[in-house]
């Protein structure tokens, strides 16, 4: 086996010998950015003892201790990781509900710190990471990869150096500084490694005109004191920066996203309320707010849930009102007590959040019910901490999201689908009663559902992957009868033959062939054997035609016609009887007899006939036929861009709102395999096909992956929408859903 000069293995697609050669070069490169990492930290801790500081004396001497064994943890830690790819999908660990606990302030510092660092990384590489996902899910035939099964992932690199650090007895200061030092060099070590993977891959055939849906992200720059900067090395100085920086900021998107969400909400106000300016009224203070918060938060729901009507008040009015009447009965104010504009913020963008996320999302209508319990614990969190709009992985949003993925077309159709919404209700249930303004409810909450999820979506897994083989399987069969009927038609050319040689030909032969294919493939030597058997009888028949005595026909090739007729069942005196009738034939056509006039034909064929499923009913069907589709173009590539993973909208032909995830991409037709929360198949189509559907509004897109995220985005459209001044006779339609006037 020759090889390129990037070590892969030229003119190969075994997937063992692919992921081999992969592992090489990993292990080679990123042990070269380990290094730089361990060294950079080295001369950190050097810079930092020499001030005489005894910690960083003490962790620079442990670190060189450790270095060694740090490398080779974290190499061993590539190497399994590749190993079990190889293997089988990675088992997700399963977290035991009831041993979790609340973890110490250094163990949350540091856990966030590993958090930003995957999730800089992963916006940063995003383009080539998502390419390199789809190749190496389409090279151990999964469904997805699984952001932890990628071996160079930021999530599992970030994670198996957490694992390799633990041989290091230090500060969680200096873990953190690890961490920045980390990311910095990932963040340009990942791009040479990502592009050779990735131009490996497509060099063996997996995936090569796939392109990225995604788009990167600048990983975030920390400041530097003009002294500090001339102090020493510049590198270290920032990475010092970072670590003394409060964690929990996302990168410069997001920042900008919520900056301009502000700026937008302001707006809205100022619109819908031209004299708000005059008001003259005391604010409460944050203090004042959240006591009363907290006394709503253990009252009934009534007010707010009512929330699907069209009449109804946006939730953020609602709250509002409640807001200032309950602080007038504790005696906090008069009439024209109002709130501060930072708390007015959180109650606002809370409100709307949650009405685009109760009108856009499918919830049953008890489950909006009981999502709308969580509003007033949402709203505390907001003025407390707005990290929740900025930070992707703080604790509340990450709850929000899950109870969102267990709700959301959970109709409660089966057993599991049940206890996954009684799971749901005990989650809400302990929220609004046990939190006091302490976060860490939400993480603990967040991972006992997760962690009952994980069990629920094992089952789901199953189903899913049952529905992705039975299409391929199909496919294969498609295309496997398609490439026969041409073969077979190429040989045939253009001659009209008896109805008995047409039978062996299209009925005997044609299963045969299609079988091989399936089993050996198209280049396997009884393909070929087939193949020459029908030129053979084709000849016999052109001879025959021309007037050629039976006894000199050129001979058949019994043996191997025996071989077809055998793959239809028929054997022995069947076949037998087969071959004598295709004798006979000849024989009339030799004497003199036309070819149609030849009726003879073959006993009664036992090739199983070609399926035609009929319709599911339970499936979203397409309307018209695909041969005069209209779609826009830029909206099919998109739909063609779509990636395994990705949650759609799709609407039944009786108005039937259900989400669906993109499960499965044939790499034969290019169709996209949808299934529902069940892993049920729901559609399958081609990308035209999807655009046709958007185009009458049988489909949407989500914005993001994420239910917050996506509410986020809805969001801020909505306001983008309602604070551009529109013509005088479109004013009368009405605002925005959930953001009305006020």
């Amino acid at each position: 086996m020759t090889t390129q000069g990037d070590s892969f293995p030229a003119g190969s697609r075994d997937p063992q010998l692919l992921l081999a050669a992969m592992q090489r070069i990993s292990q080679e490169q990123l042990g070269l950015a380990l290094e730089r990492i361990l060294r950079r930290a080295d001369d950190y801790l050097f810079d930092s003892s020499q001030t005489g500081a005894g910690t960083e004396l003490t962790s620079l001497r442990d670190l060189r201790r450790a270095r060694a064994q740090i490398s080779q943890r974290f190499d061993q830690a590539i190497a399994g990781a590749f190993r079990r790819l190889g293997e089988a999908p990675m088992a997700t660990r399963a977290v035991d509900a009831s041993a979790l606990t609340l973890v110490s302030d250094d163990a949350l510092e540091e856990q966030l710190a590993t958090e930003q660092v995957i999730d800089g990384l992963s916006r940063y590489h995003a383009p080539a990471l998502e390419l390199l996902d789809k190749r190496l899910a389409a090279l151990t035939e999964r469904p997805v990869l699984a952001a932890r099964d990628n071996p160079v992932g930021p999530k599992y690199l970030a994670e198996g150096l957490g694992a390799a650090l633990t041989a290091l007895d230090v500060t969680t200061g200096v873990r953190i500084v690890l961490y920045k030092f980390f990311e910095r060099e990932l963040s340009s070590a990942l791009a040479p490694l990502y592009d050779r993977l990735n131009s490996g891959l497509v060099s063996a055939g997996i995936l090569p005109h796939i392109k990225p849906t995604k788009r990167a992200e600048p990983l975030p720059q920390p400041t530097q004191q003009a002294g500090e900067a001339a102090a020493g090395d510049a590198a270290t100085v920032a990475v010092a920066n970072a670590v003394a920086t409060q964690f929990g900021m996302t990168g410069p998107g997001d920042q900008m996203m919520f900056s301009s969400l502000l700026g937008l909400l302001q707006s809205w106000r100022q619109a819908m309320n031209p004299g708000r300016t005059a008001e003259t009224g005391p604010s409460m203070s944050t203090s004042d707010v959240m006591t009363v918060l907290s006394k709503l938060q253990h009252e009934p729901a009534k007010p707010y849930e009512n929330v699907a009507t069209d009449s109804r008040v946006p939730l953020a009015e609602q709250l509002r009102r409640d807001l200032l009447t309950g602080a007038r009965r504790l005696g906090m104010g008069g009439d024209n007590l109002t709130l501060s504009n930072m708390d007015e913020d959180a109650v606002d963008l809370v409100g709307m959040l949650f009405d685009v996320l109760l009108d856009e999302r499918h919830f049953e209508a008890d489950v909006r019910t009981k999502i709308n319990r969580l509003l007033v614990p949402y709203i505390k969190v907001a003025v407390k901490d707005r990290r929740l709009f900025l930070y992707k992985a703080h604790p509340a949003r990450r709850l929000l999201n899950v109870v969102a993925e267990a709700s959301e077309g959970n109709r409660g159709e089966s057993p599991q689908e049940r206890e996954l919404m009684a799971r749901v209700d005990g989650t809400i249930d302990r929220l609004v009663a046990e939190f006091n303004e302490d976060v860490a409810i939400f993480e603990t909450l967040e991972q006992e559902l997760r962690s009952f999820m994980e069990q629920h979506r094992k089952r789901i897994e199953v189903t899913e992957r049952r529905a992705a083989e039975a299409q391929r399987g199909k496919e294969r069969l498609e295309q496997a009868r398609e490439g026969v009927a041409g073969d077979l038609a190429v040989s045939r050319d253009t001659r009209e033959l008896p109805p008995a040689l047409d039978a062996f030909i299209n009925g005997y032969t044609a299963h045969h062939l299609t079988q091989l294919v399936l089993r050996e493939g198209k280049d396997a030597p009884r393909y070929a054997e087939a193949i020459n058997a029908v030129t053979s009888l084709l000849v016999s028949f052109d001879h025959a035609e021309l007037g050629v005595p039976f006894e000199k026909l050129p001979e058949l090739p019994r043996t191997v016609m025996a071989s077809i007729l055998e793959s239809s069942g028929v054997h022995g005196h069947a076949a037998d009887e087969v071959l004598a009738t295709l004798q006979r034939t000849l024989q009339r056509v030799s004497a003199g007899e036309s070819a149609a006039a030849v009726a003879e034909q073959l006993p009664m064929s036992q090739v199983p006939a070609p399926e035609t499923a009929a319709p599911d009913p339970s499936e979203l069907q397409l309307v018209g036929g695909k041969d005069n589709l209209e779609f826009d173009p830029d909206m099919a590539e998109r739909m063609r861009a779509l990636e395994v993973g990705t949650w759609v909208q799709l609407t039944s032909e009786s108005g039937r709102v259900e989400p669906a995830k993109v499960s499965w991409i044939s790499p034969i037709s290019s169709r996209l395999l949808f299934v529902n929360r069940r892993g049920i198949r729901v559609l399958v189509a081609s990308a035209e096909e999807l655009a046709a559907m958007a185009r009458i509004g049988r489909l949407q897109l989500r914005e993001a992956g994420t239910a917050f995220e996506d509410a986020m985005h809805q969001v801020m459209g909505k306001l983008k929408v309602s604070t551009t001044p529109a013509p005088a006779d479109s004013v009368a339609e009405g605002s925005p859903p959930g953001i009305a006037t006020a």
